[in-house]
């Protein structure tokens, strides 16, 4: 290799690890906007009139006609026998299970009679000694008040390859992801779009409340990702420092030496 072309590698490698890290800086830059954007609108539909029941979208709305992060307060009775345990999910640092149950909403009219909407009720940890024992969620049989706010879908985490088909015989399903399609066989409909995230205990008080919910706030993690994109622009610095140095600034300074 001469020395032409080893310079040319040099140059093009410190461009491209340059336009790497800027390019990656920049992304955490919109990350961190996009974070702040679902902050302000988190705070300004927290302000509005919460949903009841016949605020629902149903009959086949769309995901646009969400009004995100609003506060809800629904009627109904759950499903418990159609009760998920979602999977892989930590809190506060724990691993454990996100609760999702079907709320049938009470006092409804065609053609929005006998829908459901999923709830994600809260969180609970795993058993430490069995992975697939799941722990008890008391749950009334009566007509419940619950009060959380619009969510696009319930929470979804990567996964490699499709899971089984549920079992119409089980009762509580761990599962590691529940899209459209499962719902629909799990409870022999489409659940209305969207989900509801719930913020408080069932009202009446339930038997016992053992679910947490320490939900993370939509915009939060802002400051990492501005942190993230310093580092970034910090290392694109440092590499064309390094090559300027290197490259341009050692050799100049050495011919000089050498001439004097």
């Amino acid at each position: 290799m001469t020395s032409t072309q080893r310079q040319i590698i040099i140059w093009l490698s410190a461009v491209l690890l340059v336009t790497l890290g800027v390019s990656l800086g920049c992304w955490q830059l919109r990350r961190a906007d996009q974070k702040r954007s679902a902050y302000v609108a988190l705070t300004a539909h927290q302000q509005q009139v919460a949903w009841g029941n016949h605020d629902w979208p149903c009959d086949g709305a769309a995901m646009s006609t969400l009004s995100l992060h609003r506060p809800v307060v629904l009627r109904g009775h759950w499903l418990v026998d159609h009760t998920v345990f979602l999977d892989n999910r930590p809190m506060d640092g724990i691993s454990g299970f996100i609760v999702v149950t079907p709320l049938l909403l009470s006092d409804m009219a065609p053609p929005c009679a006998g829908r459901v909407v999923l709830v994600e009720r809260g969180w609970v940890p795993r058993d430490l000694n069995d992975r697939t024992r799941i722990p008890a969620i008391p749950t009334s049989p009566d007509e419940v008040i619950i009060g959380g706010r619009v969510s696009a879908g319930i929470s979804r985490v990567y996964q490699l390859g499709q899971e089984a088909e549920p079992d119409q015989q089980a009762v509580h399903l761990i599962r590691q992801n529940a899209d459209g399609v499962f719902w629909a066989k799990w409870l022999g409909q489409s659940p209305l779009v969207g989900s509801v995230l719930q913020l408080k205990a069932d009202t009446p008080a339930p038997l016992v409340d053992v679910l947490r919910r320490h939900w993370p706030e939509p915009g939060q993690g802002e400051d990492k990702h501005l942190a993230y994109a310093a580092q970034w622009f910090a290392l694109s610095a440092l590499f064309a420092g390094l090559t300027l140095w290197f490259q341009i600034i050692l050799p100049r300074r050495q011919r000089a030496h050498v001439q004097s």
